[in-house]
């Protein structure tokens, strides 16, 4: 079986946009199938609950959510999240998600103003000489 080369080398387009473009798409997928597994482990556990116990626990959420804030999962402390049943979010749901996002916006667009403003030199040198 051959393997078929690149008639041409990659561009800086394809290097500094699609690449990062490929790996943010790849890493939203895994975080997302990541974070539907720890909700799905954390209903487990609620669904094995009383309904007594179950009232508890939307009323403790709900207070964690007013002490906390949207991401309560990240603040509270070990014990209060081994009590509720909550699992911290794992890195790959969001971070590195945010983090490639964070490099697609940047690298294409900084390495164009930057060949622009090195060509501009260089046409500033070229006019001296």
């Amino acid at each position: 079986m051959k393997i078929s080369k690149l008639k041409t080398p990659l561009t800086p387009f394809q290097i500094l946009f699609l690449i990062p473009l490929a790996l943010f798409l790849l890493s939203v997928f895994i975080g997302e199938i990541v974070r539907l597994y720890r909700l799905h482990d954390e209903r487990l556990a609620f669904s094995q609950l009383t309904e007594i116990d179950e009232l508890f626990e939307e009323l403790s959420m709900s207070q964690m959510f007013q002490k906390y804030g949207y991401d309560f999962r990240d603040k509270m402390g070990a014990d209060e999240r081994l009590s509720t049943g909550l699992e911290r979010e794992y890195w790959i749901e969001r971070k590195i998600p945010k983090f490639l996002f964070f490099l697609l916006i940047l690298l294409y667009p900084g390495y164009s103003i930057l060949t622009r403003i090195g060509d501009l030199v260089s046409q500033e040198k070229g006019r001296r000489v």
